[in-house]
């Protein structure tokens, strides 16, 4: 910017700004003059005189405007204090992967420190889920951090560290029954933030630590890639056993519940998980199979999960091989798909189930 016009965008900022004194000094003098004969009709016959109750009014007007700016123009000492420690507590849980934070960050850190939030970062859950896609921020310890996050927030400093979540979640939802794609979501609008692979399935996904197929328990199908009707379609001789492994919303998550669509976010680039009471009435009213066994694995498949993630993050190999499936972008969502669900299932919200069922 040149000199003349600096001075010209000076001249006219300050022609602007005593435009807007004069019209605030003039609207106090009418509202003086209104309030001062408003108080001389009534206060008729007594010994009050004008300039009496110019003075009066004037040392009201004073501290009205005192009261009011006084602790705007005293605070910033102290908001500038709450937002370090509001900036501490973020960083004990979100790191920027560069040398300075973003913007919208430090607006939601001024904002935690100036207006009476309790203290809360509230993190916006669309803008959380795309800025770690993105690469902007990183999680100092995911699984932990998720499993906290999701459930009241992160406490450090004094303190929370939280995440919202907005409406449109709730509407897709919604949207999706409507349309009646519930049971198949690959094109729902948050896909971008969950990648589908089925050939990163077969390397990465947690069943290929499971034993492989033996006499006792038969093929392991992973039950999340199928609708229930695909129980009639299996085919196993007389006698014989199959597994199958899905994950199951938890009884006590309420429908659309703000846990219930948290628990949605690992799936929605997959089919919903099933409720375990409809996988058990399905095999109930099936045929060609009875239940042999029913276990839990929430537990050991969690802690499969993060290890999983940890192997996508340090692991050359695995990397490299997920690098070229999806890209860097699509290994960052991998790496959250699987950090997320192992939070929930540490949290209790989603559980870990293994079926074997013995063809009759």
């Amino acid at each position: 910017m040149s000199v003349s016009t600096f001075c010209k965008f000076r001249d006219a900022y300050v022609y602007r700004l005593s435009q807007e004194l004069q019209q605030i000094i003039s609207l106090c003098i009418v509202i003086q003059d209104r309030v001062i004969g408003i108080l001389i009709k009534f206060l008729d016959g007594y010994p009050w005189n004008y300039w009496t109750l110019e003075f009066l009014l004037g040392i009201v007007l004073v501290l009205f405007f005192a009261s009011h700016f006084w602790p705007t123009s005293c605070s910033p000492t102290k908001n500038s204090q709450r937002a370090r420690t509001a900036l501490q507590a973020l960083q004990t849980v979100i790191v920027p992967t560069c040398s300075l934070w973003p913007a919208r960050y430090i607006n939601l850190v001024q904002y935690a420190s100036t207006n009476g939030t309790g203290s809360n970062i509230i993190i916006p859950l669309s803008m959380f889920l795309q800025d770690v896609c993105d690469g902007v921020i990183e999680l100092r310890d995911p699984v932990s951090d998720l499993e906290d996050l999701v459930d009241g927030g992160v406490g450090a400093y004094g303190c929370y560290v939280c995440l919202s979540v907005e409406w449109k979640w709730w509407v897709e939802w919604l949207d999706q029954m409507l349309r009646g794609d519930i049971s198949d979501n690959t094109k729902s609008i948050y896909s971008p933030y969950l990648p589908a692979s089925p050939h990163l399935d077969r390397l990465f996904h947690p069943s290929a630590t499971a034993p492989s197929s033996s006499v006792d328990h038969g093929p392991i199908i992973d039950f999340n890639n199928h609708p229930l009707t695909h129980l009639a379609t299996i085919q196993i001789p007389q006698g014989s056993h199959t597994t199958l492994e899905f994950a199951s919303l938890s009884n006590h998550i309420s429908f659309l519940s703000t846990k219930h669509i948290l628990c949605m976010i690992p799936f929605l680039a997959h089919r919903l998980p099933h409720r375990l009471s409809d996988v058990l009435a399905t095999v109930n009213d099936a045929r060609n199979f009875k239940l042999s066994s029913l276990t839990n694995t929430s537990a050991a498949y969690a802690d499969t999960l993060a290890v999983v993630s940890t192997t996508l993050a340090y692991n050359p190999v695995a990397r490299k091989q997920c690098v070229d499936e999806l890209g860097i972008k699509g290994r960052r969502k991998r790496r959250l798909v699987l950090e997320f669900e192992a939070a929930l299932m540490r949290r209790g919200w989603l559980e870990r189930w293994n079926v074997i069922l013995e063809a009759r």
